[in-house]
């Protein structure tokens, strides 16, 4: 699959601080667009816009891009810096609370990235907030934003599902309120998935970091770059991709050119058992963004990065939405697992693969409730998608634990 010009564009401007070379790349494909219409609203929906138009001074063929085009560039700009000016003053008021009462909190993904990589609110477009607390404080922390007015998400399924879910806790249903959604994690995964990041050693790693004021802690560029890494491979395979994710990585890697310690990253993702799962990320972004990675890094891993893996890719690119759904049948094989007898494990079934319409309407957005039994087959379809890849991780991790040993 090749990529269009226009295409080509849209990842050529995803670098925050480019080089001449590449300014002078994005200059040359600006004559070869044929579809402004395509490229805008590509560019719009994969969260580039925003860069795209601050690149537009630096430009010498930006004349040639239509009024049009410049305009809704920078409207994409102005909405994202407007919704992150709302969600970095809900996060003052939450840090603010949590430091009062003397709880850390790690700042996760956009709400630390937006301001601490990016140095510009408007240019990293993200929908809500994400802090990794330390279980003892979950408690408290949820009263906390109970007190602030935040409401919790209610999530439509059984009780008994519920039930299971709440003994391996990633993180609590998100807290709502005007329109702002909070999510306080425990855990960044599940205990279901092929690695282990260990929380106790991002805590001990954590970095301070002063957000809109508030001094929280963040993840070490390390931690960091990992978490980014098996977040993406997590959406990645299951669908839902958001490009913020690719974005997030590809300037990473580039601010971290110079000072990033490669045997240490190496020696970190073996320990958490996530090394071919990152480098596999690490080397697609690498061939699609022209992330600067060491020449010895991309001949000992480039055999992870399949045809397959670059067909993915660029369908994504192209507005693939994949078989996401809120819950796969993959993160169900360790609930089954620990359930004591066979009559828990069919109520368990029974709840996840008959859930109520209510849960149904919720998780897949339908819009008309005579649609709701049209649902159920796509949802045991990306069931099964979830097994093979539950099987696929299942292998990789094999592979890893005994290329750590």
């Amino acid at each position: 699959m090749q990529l269009t010009p226009e295409e080509k564009l849209i990842l050529s401007c995803i670098k925050i601080h480019p080089g001449p070379s590449e300014l002078e790349k994005i200059n040359n494909l600006i004559p070869l667009i044929q579809d402004w219409e395509y490229l805008t609203a590509t560019i719009i929906d994969r969260g580039i816009a925003p860069l795209f138009y601050k690149k537009l001074p630096l430009l010498t063929n930006s004349s040639q891009i239509p009024e049009a085009v410049r305009t809704k560039l920078q409207q994409a700009w102005y909405k994202t810096f407007s919704r992150s000016t709302v969600l970095y003053e809900h996060f003052r008021k939450i840090a603010e609370a949590f430091t009062s009462q003397n709880i850390q909190v790690i700042a996760l993904k956009g709400i630390y990235l937006s301001e601490w990589l990016y140095q510009d609110i408007g240019l990293r477009q993200f929908s809500d907030i994400d802090l990794l607390l330390k279980e003892e404080d979950a408690a408290n922390c949820l009263i906390i934003l109970e007190g602030l007015g935040y409401i919790p998400y209610k999530i439509e399924l059984s009780s008994f599902v519920l039930s299971q879910f709440a003994k391996d806790i990633v993180h609590y249903p998100p807290r709502m309120k005007d329109g702002v959604s909070i999510e306080l994690h425990i855990k960044l995964h599940s205990k279901n998935q092929s690695y282990n990041v260990l929380i106790p050693t991002l805590w001990a790693n954590a970095i301070p970091a002063t957000i809109n004021g508030i001094l929280v802690l963040a993840l070490n560029n390390r931690d960091l770059l990992i978490h980014l890494c098996l977040h993406l491979d997590k959406h990645f395979r299951v669908g839902h991709v958001q490009f913020t994710c690719f974005n997030d990585i590809t300037n990473l890697l580039e601010r971290d050119a110079d000072i990033l310690n490669w045997e240490k990253l190496t020696e970190t993702c073996r320990l958490y058992h996530c090394e071919e799962t990152v480098y596999l990320i690490i080397l697609m972004i690498h061939t699609y963004m022209s992330a600067a990675v060491p020449l010895a890094i991309l001949e000992k891993y480039g055999y992870l990065l399949t045809h397959k893996d670059k067909e993915l890719f660029i369908k994504y690119l192209r507005g693939y939405d994949g078989v996401a759904a809120a819950i796969t049948l993959s993160g169900h094989f360790g609930y089954l697992k620990d359930l004591a007898t066979f009559s828990e494990k069919v109520r368990y079934l029974w709840g996840v693969l008959f859930p109520s319409r209510a849960f149904m309407i919720q998780v897949y957005k339908i819009k008309k409730p005579t649609q709701v039994l049209f649902y159920y087959p796509y949802r045991y379809y990306i069931g099964m998608k979830g097994v093979v890849n539950h099987l696929k991780k299942l292998i990789v991790n094999s592979r890893e634990n005994r290329f750590v040993l």
